[in-house]
């Protein structure tokens, strides 16, 4: 075997193996964030009690949790998208008047 044909070799080996060691690193990557996403919830969740207390309004709340998730990443080096907290703020809320909602205003929902 003369060495053109040995890289010729190598080369065809690596253009294989580069793109399964990328989508590798991109399932281990979605792996670990999904498996983060119950201590986050929980996290959400315990600052959206703590904030209910702090503050007046609902803006400031977000804000604030929103804040807390933020430096709490920052510290541990994570990496995460505030939008997808701020839309799971959002559907917990949506969720807690579904919950709480008056009797006569469920009542009158089951009626229509």
């Amino acid at each position: 075997m003369q060495w053109y044909e040995i890289l010729i070799s190598v080369l065809t080996g690596l253009a294989t193996v580069i793109p399964l060691v990328v989508q590798l690193v991109k399932y281990v990557e979605k792996a670990a964030k999904e498996k983060n996403w119950a201590d986050l919830l929980a996290l959400v969740t315990n600052l959206m009690k703590e904030a209910e207390i702090k503050f007046e309004t609902g803006a400031d709340r977000k804000e604030w949790v929103l804040m807390m998730v933020k430096a709490s990443a920052d510290t541990i080096n994570y990496d995460i998208d505030l939008e997808s907290v701020s839309k799971l703020i959002d559907d917990l809320c949506d969720l807690t008047n579904v919950v709480n909602a008056p009797a006569e205003k469920v009542e009158e929902e089951v009626k229509e």
